[in-house]
């Protein structure tokens, strides 16, 4: 599905970006079949592809490492190493690991997932502290043409510090040290790729939103997240003096053992055109279906036409600004009782401490989203 075009440019290469890759809970090959075996049931989608970028959802290799105790709700996922053989056979190139579950084997699950990912592909989005610069990987799709790629993400509480590595934290002063490092390597296409959104909604959370806009403003070129496991919209902004810059809200999941929803089974594949400029002259995006077992197919064509439909209607909503009140509509239906649930486990898997420790990851958003519940329940939002 081509969403955005520039009729007077050709495009002369052309990569890819997907969501979530999540082998745990399942997800696996079975007897006589391998990693790469699997992909090929999706691997028509990228095949006209230079390279791809990809989010790995959880860490690999960690065997022998006891996962982390949370003191909350939310279960701890890791998967093989041989499962990077289903990215490369994807033509995957850069692999973001700015997530949530990069720590669900502690600091030295993430480094030993940063090592075993090193050793095949390009890496972003953990393993410097705050004193460094951003990391930013770096990719030719074709001559002259250079696509850096920034990954990280919001609101973790494993972010990098001043003196620790750690998760890159998706900032205003991050973005423009890794937009300063593109700028000295001569990189003509700017992507963001972001750990970003809410669960259980196919909106995008207002404050993320706002936040990719801004990373637009400052010159970044392409904006995608992915998060929540579901599909988002999508958005062409507009800049002065400048191409328009492109967001994808939510990219939901390219392959995942971890369905909680009929809708978490819907993903997108982001394809990005280049001119011989390596300005963005097409964008496309292309359907994703995970079968039961959670795999990534080429949907069939109805189950296509229903992905479109919901993808552009939550684009048509994000431009016109009412997907606002439907992200806080479906965030607010059970977060009083998510919460309650949450400080029950806190409790009974470390004390008061945990519950000491749930308060400390309490962020604006969390409040924000009570007091739009609050306006709800009497017909105020």
């Amino acid at each position: 599905m081509l969403v955005w075009k520039d009729p007077h440019r050709l495009p002369v290469c052309r990569f890819g970006i997907a969501g979530d890759f999540l082998p745990a809970s399942g997800l696996a090959p079975t007897s006589g079949e391998t990693w790469a075996g699997q992909a090929n049931r999706i691997a028509p989608l990228f095949e006209d592809l230079q390279f791809s970028v990809v989010n790995l959802e959880c860490p690999v290799g960690v065997d022998g490492i006891a996962p982390k105790v949370k003191a909350s709700l939310g279960d701890s996922f890791a998967g093989q190493t041989e499962s990077l053989d289903y990215l490369d056979s994807l033509k995957a190139s850069v692999i973001g690991i700015a997530n949530n579950h990069l720590y669900d084997y502690e600091k030295l699950g993430a480094e030993r997932t940063l090592r075993s990912i090193q050793s095949k592909f390009s890496v972003c989005g953990f393993g410097r502290t705050l004193r460094e610069p951003s990391s930013v990987c770096i990719c030719e799709p074709a001559e002259n043409v250079r696509v850096g790629v920034w990954a990280a993400a919001r609101n973790l509480p494993d972010a990098a510090t001043l003196n620790s590595i750690g998760t890159e934290p998706a900032t205003r002063d991050r973005a423009m040290q890794a937009l300063a490092c593109m700028a000295g390597s001569n990189i003509q296409c700017r992507v963001a790729f972001l750990h970003a959104g809410a669960e259980g909604t196919n909106y995008p959370d207002p404050e993320d939103a706002e936040f990719m806009e801004q990373l637009v403003e400052i010159g970044f070129d392409v904006v995608a997240a992915c998060h929540s496991h579901r599909i988002s919209g999508y958005k062409a902004v507009e800049r002065k003096n400048a191409f328009p810059a492109h967001c994808f809200y939510g990219l939901g999941s390219l392959s995942s053992g971890v369905l909680y929803s009929p809708l978490e089974h819907e993903g997108i594949l982001a394809a990005i055109s280049l001119d011989a400029s390596g300005a963005v002259c097409e964008v496309a995006a292309r359907p994703i279906y995970l079968d039961e077992h959670g795999w990534g197919t080429i949907p069939l064509t109805q189950v296509r036409a229903t992905i479109v439909d919901r993808f552009r209607n939550i684009s048509a909503a994000i431009q016109d600004g009412s997907y606002r009140q439907t992200f806080y509509r479906d965030i607010s239906r059970d977060l009083m009782g998510t919460q309650w649930r949450d400080v029950r486990v806190a409790f009974q898997r470390a004390g008061v401490r945990g519950i000491l420790q749930k308060l400390t990851r309490m962020r604006p958003a969390h409040v924000r989203r009570l007091y739009h519940k609050s306006l709800a329940s009497i017909g105020l939002d």
